[in-house]
């Protein structure tokens, strides 16, 4: 896998402005020769610029260098021009080569070609030939031994050869369409078109793609493989590309990355719906631990990530060609991505219809045919589909008619772990909303659309009163895919219900395809686990409205010690990077709801405990009130987890952008300490900018501090632990670690409010320990039972024994942290903050809450949930719905015949007609009929004969 980081690491020196240069990166909305991009940007910009010549005359974008001074105001020139689409800085890329298991093939080597089957296809006379697939690497050799149908190689770098002169883009090729008998490609007589956008030294630009990518849609490029990608998923010169590719009817194979096994780290452009991202097994067909895993988060913190990858194969120890004319072994998702594309090459030779060859029914293809893998434990973020089966999605495409597919296909409780985490958390009245985001691929057209507004269809009035439903979808869906986001509640007069609801969403997606009216009813069946509203002392409340990540923002990571991953980009969610402390909160009986909203959106009279961990964002005064009043007056207890806050760091650890030419500089520290000691100051506390590591002991209690901060204030009777840890606070700032000292610092803090219904305030120095990455012995999850018991059942004595109860206050040696005054970009990324000036801020408006309508409940009764609806080929639930009763709350509605391929398939036609039943053709000819029998006696038999005849036609 090759790891784009948009940013580049360079701590040099620089003023604000000097005689430098900087290049802008402008899109246009449309291709424009050479002279009319150069009159676009003169009618909008009067200083003298250079401009960059394009590899190819006709082109949509330009990259302009400009004086660093007048970089700002020409940017914002060019954004004023009606042919120019977007302006941003020209970005440079880095990458780190795929993992290297071993350099020599060996007996742990595989041969992926037989695992797939890929001799069946060729016995057929399929080898790839007339597909072409676009390979965008590190290019590759003219003379290499293993290829036979190379038809150019290209470069779009500054190294002014096509040659690979690091071996990761002649292994990809190789899995494609090498000839060696000893690690063969899938399609040999492919047409391969080498794209070399990386040189050797791992360097590429924005730009580099950018021609690269006009080049493949002006040759008619079938499929590209991108065995690249990254967290930045606002490139959106990139990201649009990756679109019009899309809706060219190029069809783009990408790798996940390799930052598994924590969650949330998806890697762009593999994240976008209608990419096709890969994730990496191993040999034994389990999901291999570099892979990474869903969800993604560029919906966070309001909605819910999607589903990804899409599907997985083999990626660990693969044999492939080396850059010596040999063969090697390399590992990584870069490797299983070519794996799937060089089998669709192969797949595709076989398809006569070139209609298909599209983003949108490959993905269906691949999808359908795909085999949940033999690793029982892996999620649906892990494995996608499942693993890729040639042969079944081969077999889907040569029986393909043009229709609609869901990813996830269904959603039941009952299907675990593979629908986790919907499967490990039961709904229940009073409960935040909770949310599953569905990718729609449709298969009509490269633009389709949802005819109306989807529908749910309830199989008992039962389901129907105790399950509320709101959905949201995209308008339109192009190129090929869109969603729909379900929101999931139950009505609050069944609080004490227990028992499983079902139905299905049922909607339909019409296209204007070539001027034929193409239409697709599915289904999207719902099986959901309802329980009585647990107890208040059960219920926690998560705050994610309160995380930010990158991007947008550079949020620096919380650990100062982990140098290869300088972001905070995996969105601190539940289901993310904390996963394994969500899953051990449900197996302790507690049931945690996240909320992506401010806190005016939640009851907080309904939690027994507020967490905050890891925030970033600011708070709200009318939040902090309530907060207030919640803790003193509703028995609400508040767990905070924060982690380091220092501007002097915070300067230290900025970077220099090439791109822009600018200091990035951190939006906030691990957390937002001044934000938190603003809501803190309600009880008297606060946190200062020590940074400190170590190990904290409370009782048998251990855990680790990476990069955690130091309670600074206290009222007295506060029940303080204190540990023995280092101050690396000059040590990180001067990078010495001789400035590193030891000192003796209170880590907790835990203030009780002795009077009745009041709850407590907890502060934990570091969030890191809550993390899945995190070891065992590293794990501040215990000291969490601990308080969650005691947010319950009171705080037990035993506990505050441990600690350290002060009689008069703790006062602070030093002032507060200030907000940092050094970025001003934290007020762009906020929903909170519109103005930050000298440690002042002012406010945005309170934003409302989210409420949308609850969709209408059409019931169909004699229906029954599937047993197994996980199974592709499962016909029961389609058997029983030919001919039911239907009966509903609001008006009756019709069932159609249902196929359970990707979501149950109600109808499929191709005009702008719904299509009838069975019985309407006979209806239609006994009418026809009887009016001849009418027209026979009135005029005679003749023309009784002749009806008789045409009906004997129509027969």
């Amino acid at each position: 896998m090759i790891s784009l980081i948009v940013l580049s690491l360079l701590f040099t020196l620089t003023s604000a402005c000097t005689n430098q240069s900087s290049e802008i990166l402008v899109t246009y909305h449309g291709y424009f020769n050479d002279k009319a991009r150069l009159e676009i940007i003169r009618e909008s910009v009067n200083d003298s610029f250079n401009l960059e010549k394009r590899p190819i005359p006709l082109s949509d974008f330009d990259v302009i260098e400009v004086s660093l001074c007048d970089y700002g105001r020409i940017s914002t020139t060019l954004h004023t021009s009606n042919a120019v689409k977007h302006v941003q800085s020209h970005r440079k890329m880095k990458f780190t080569t795929t993992k290297r298991r071993k350099t020599r093939p060996t007996t742990e080597s595989i041969k992926v070609t037989q695992l797939m089957k890929a001799q069946e296809l060729w016995d057929m006379g399929l080898k790839g030939q007339g597909v072409r697939v676009g390979v965008f690497d590190t290019g590759l050799g003219e003379t290499h031994p293993h290829f036979k149908t190379i038809v150019e190689r290209t470069d779009w770098t500054n190294e002014k050869t096509p040659n690979d002169g690091l071996g990761h883009g002649t292994f990809v090729a190789g899995l494609i369409s090498g000839t060696s008998e000893e690690c063969p490609g899938f399609a040999p007589a492919a047409s391969i078109h080498i794209y070399k956008v990386f040189t050797k030294k791992q360097v590429s630009y924005t730009s580099w793609f950018l021609d690269a990518f006009n080049h493949a849609i002006m040759r008619g490029i079938n499929i590209i493989n991108l065995s690249i990608g990254g967290p930045d998923f606002t490139d959106r010169p990139f990201m649009d590309k990756v679109w019009e590719l899309s809706a060219n009817g190029i069809i783009l194979i990408s790798a996940i990355g390799n930052d598994g096994p924590s969650f949330g780290t998806l890697n762009n452009p593999a994240d976008q719906m209608d990419v096709i991202g890969v994730g990496g097994v191993n040999s034994e067909g389990r999901m291999a631990r570099f892979s990474s895993r869903g969800m993604t988060i560029w919906e966070l913190p309001d909605g819910y990530g999607r589903a990804k990858p899409d599907v997985v194969s083999y990626g660990a120890s693969v044999l492939g060609s080396a850059l010596d004319g040999g063969c090697r072994v390399l590992s990584g998702t870069s490797v299983a991505s070519p794996v799937v594309s060089g089998a669709v090459a192969l797949m595709l030779s076989g398809i006569e219809d070139r209609a298909l060859w599209n983003a949108g029914v490959v993905k269906q293809a691949l999808l359908e045919g795909a085999v949940r893998i033999s690793d029982s434990a892996a999620s649906i973020f892990e494995q996608g589909a499942g693993s890729v089966d040639l042969l079944a999605s081969f077999k889907f495409m040569r029986k393909y008619k043009p229709q609609v597919t869901l990813f996830p296909s269904h959603l039941d409780s009952l299907d675990c772990p593979y629908l986790w985490p919907f499967c490990a958390d039961p709904l229940y009245a009073g409960a935040l909303p909770k949310i599953i985001n569905i990718t729609i691929i449709s298969g009509l057209s490269v633009s389709s659309r949802i005819e109306e507004p989807p529908v749910w269809e309830p199989f008992s009035t039962e389901s129907a009163n105790v399950l509320r439903i709101s959905i949201t979808y995209s308008a339109q869906i192009w190129p090929w895919t869109g969603f729909m986001a379900l929101f999931l509640s139950v009505n609050s007069e069944y609080s004490s219900y227990t028992g499983n609801v079902s139905g299905r969403i049922r909607l339909t997606v019409v296209s204007d395809h070539l001027g034929e009216k193409r239409r697709a009813t599915i289904a999207f069946p719902v099986r959901l686990r309802v329980i009585p509203t647990p107890a208040r002392s059960q219920r926690i409340l998560w705050d994610q409205f309160r995380n930010l990540r990158y991007p947008p923002g550079y949020i620096p990571r919380d650990d100062l010690r982990e140098k290869q991953n300088p972001l905070d980009w995996n969105g601190d969610h539940p289901h993310t990077n904390f996963r394994l402390f969500f899953q051990h909160l449900r197996a302790d009986g507690f049931f945690l709801e996240i909320l992506g909203e401010p806190l005016m959106c939640a009851d907080l009279s309904q939690y027994s405990v507020y967490l905050v961990v890891d925030p970033e964002e600011e708070y709200f005064p009318h939040e902090i009130d309530l907060l207030d009043h919640a803790v003193n007056k509703g028995g609400l207890n508040m767990i905070i987890f924060a982690d380091w806050y220092n501007t002097r760091v915070m300067e230290k650890i900025k970077f220099f952008d090439e791109n822009s030419k600018e200091w990035w500089t951190p939006e906030t520290g691990g957390s937002n300490i001044p934000a938190l000691n603003d809501l803190l100051s309600r009880w008297g506390l606060e946190l200062a900018d020590t940074i400190i590591e170590g190990n904290a002991t409370i009782g048998d209690l251990h855990s680790a501090i990476k990069s955690g901060t130091v309670i600074s204030r206290a009222p007295a009777g506060t029940h303080l632990s204190y540990a023995a840890v280092n101050d690396i606070t000059e040590e990180i700032i001067a990078a010495d670690p001789s400035l590193q000292k030891p000192i003796n610092a209170p880590i907790f803090a835990l203030l009780r409010n002795n009077a009745t219904g009041s709850g407590f305030v907890s502060i934990f120095s570091d969030s890191s320990c809550l993390e899945s990455k995190s070891a065992s012995f590293e794990s501040c999850i215990p000291l969490v039972d601990i308080l969650i018991d005691a947010a319950a059942y009171g705080v037990p004595h035993s506990f505050c024994d441990l600690l350290v109860t002060i009689p008069s206050p703790l006062i602070p040696l030093n002032s507060p942290p200030h907000r940092s005054d050094l970025s001003h970009h934290f007020t762009v990324i906020s929903s909170v903050v519109e103005h930050i000036e000298h440690n002042k801020v002012s406010y945005r408006n309170l934003p409302s809450c989210r409420e949308l309508p609850p969709a209408d409940a059409f019931v169909i009764e004699n229906i029954s949930y599937p047993g197994d609806i996980s199974d592709r080929n499962h016909e029961a639930f389609a058997r029983v719905v030919f001919s039911p009763r239907v009966s509903s709350i609001n008006n009756q509605v019709k069932m159609n015949n249902m196929i359970p391929k990707g979501g149950l398939l109600l109808d499929s036609s191709f005009n702008s007609s719904p299509q009838p039943g069975l019985i309407y053709p006979f209806i239609s000819l006994l009418a026809f009929l009887i009016l001849f029998l009418l027209l026979a006696k009135l005029c005679r038999w003749r023309i009784f004969t002749r009806a008789r005849i045409l009906g004997t036609r129509i027969m």
